[in-house]
């Protein structure tokens, strides 16, 4: 509808509008006054006046706006109502009603465009100037102050009503329309985050993390960096695939990659791929704590990895399916880094010699065994006991590789250990006191004091051979 258009329009073009409009109720104002008063005069000259301005207006709005900005022609037009008042009020003789209609238009526009105090005076003294000027050349002198006509009376009444009610309809619609596009905006918002969300988890947490704080932007490049890969798979897992129905092969396989990303996450590896049962992860890229820690961490993570993968292992056999192992392999060097493929399709992943190095390592190691590259060994010789290697030779690399198998990490006291692990066949200990909270004690403690009563009790149930004693009784028999 033609109404609906008109309050839908911006506010600068609804000002122009509502100032039109009430020109208009001031022009309507002055002609009653003609019709109705015997004073009148020269009265029917003003609405001649208020026409050239209302063809002027839209172009002298956009002028202005253009020219000087908002708030410029904010003042500029307060200055020319101020002047169309004054003219209105002089052809009126200050007639009582029609006054305290016009003076507060005017203030309910102060108000309204919130105009300041400098320019409220200065238009003060300009209505001053105006009315006299008007009243000398052109509507006279004559009784100020009369008693206002009915019909007038009641315009002034209906226009005032029609002014303010025009406006504020108009700003109550305008909350309403910008409410209801806050909430498209927050729901729109909030779409896009879960979408983000969901789109993070095909990319590695880091980059996501980089791309949208504005560091890094979705673009082919790359950078050479000297970054600590891991690679890591499953022995056995092919056999075992044949074995195992789709569903329980995909259990087994999310249950590992699942608690595997988790403490990945936990040191703060950029996990690259998953590839079946293979793992490529590197430290040194988006995020870096300098190579030495670099390497530390992945070295810590590897030992985590193989730490729950005992678990995981316990939890498997239990549910019925074959005991598995896994192989890693570290190596530290130079590596590309970065964005590769095309425009519309990237990934973000690593290239170089150290790649393929930490992928052989892995190849190579033996069954829950961490084999780390001479460089590495280098980095965190003095943080972790480590067993030389035979040299071997790598597929894809050239001359043999010296390499190291990671033992345990070096402590300086070993009351303050914070892993226990102690496997013996049918006892099985693993604890991590990292993991485990203060309040938490209390329940380890009495979990493992029942564990110790009950082994005394079958201690004294069998005998050395483990055979269940006779007691007197029976042994009489």
């Amino acid at each position: 509808m033609p109404i609906d258009r008109m309050l839908d329009k911006e506010p600068k073009q609804f000002e122009v509008l509502q100032r039109i409009m009430g020109y208009l109720m001031v022009a309507l104002l002055v002609v009653i006054y003609y019709f109705t008063s015997p004073n009148a005069s020269y009265q029917i000259v003003f609405p001649i006046f208020v026409f050239f301005i209302l063809l002027i207006i839209p172009r002298l709005s956009h002028a202005i706006q253009y020219k000087y900005g908002s708030k410029v022609r904010r003042n500029a037009f307060f200055f020319l109502d101020i002047i169309v008042v004054s003219s209105a009020l002089s052809a009126v003789h200050l007639s009582l009603l029609v006054t305290f209609v016009l003076v507060f238009g005017l203030v309910y526009t102060v108000f309204n465009n919130k105009i300041s105090m400098m320019v409220g005076s200065v238009s003060i003294l300009l209505g001053i100037i105006s009315f006299y000027l008007n009243t000398i050349f052109i509507y006279g002198f004559e009784d100020y102050f009369q008693q206002t006509s009915i019909e007038l009376s009641v315009v002034s009444c209906l226009c005032t009503i029609i002014f303010v009610n025009f406006a504020n309809y108009y700003q109550n619609r305008r909350m309403k329309n910008l409410e209801g596009q806050r909430e498209n905006y927050f729901k729109e918002m909030n779409r896009y985050i879960e979408l983000s969300n969901q789109l993070s988890r095909y990319a590695p947490i880091q980059l996501w993390q980089s791309i949208m704080r504005g560091e890094t932007e979705a673009k082919l490049e790359y950078k050479r960096k000297k970054i600590t890969i891991f690679f890591s798979d499953i022995q056995g897992f092919t056999e075992l695939s044949e074995t195992l129905i789709p569903d329980d092969l995909a259990f087994v396989l999310n249950d590992y990659l699942s608690h595997m990303t988790e403490i990945a996450k936990q040191y703060g590896g950029t996990i690259d791929k998953f590839m079946g049962d293979a793992i490529l992860i590197f430290f040194g890229d988006p995020d870096s704590q300098g190579v030495e820690q670099d390497a530390k961490n992945c070295i810590d993570m590897a030992m985590a990895m193989r730490q729950q993968m005992k678990f995981l292992r316990e939890r498997w056999v239990k549910m019925g399916y074959s005991p598995l192992h896994v192989r890693m392999g570290i190596s530290t060097g130079y590596c590309h880094v970065g964005n590769y493929g095309a425009v519309h399709r990237m990934a973000y992943t690593i290239v170089g010699r150290d790649a393929n190095l930490a992928a052989r390592l892995q190849s190579a190691a033996e069954i829950d065994e961490i084999l780390i590259s001479d460089e590495t060994y280098k980095i965190v010789k003095n943080h972790y006991l480590c067993a030389p290697q035979a040299p071997i030779e790598l597929k894809g690399i050239q001359g043999s590789v010296k390499s190291w198998q990671v033992m345990e990490r070096y402590s300086a006291q070993k009351d303050t250990q914070q892993w226990f692990d102690f496997e013996y066949k049918g006892f099985q200990l693993v604890l991590n006191l990292e993991e485990v909270q203060n309040y938490e004690y209390a329940e380890l403690l009495s979990v493992l004091e029942k564990m110790i009563e009950r082994i005394k009790v079958q201690q004294d149930l069998t005998n050395s051979g483990g055979i269940v004693k006779l007691n007197l009784a029976d042994e009489v028999k």
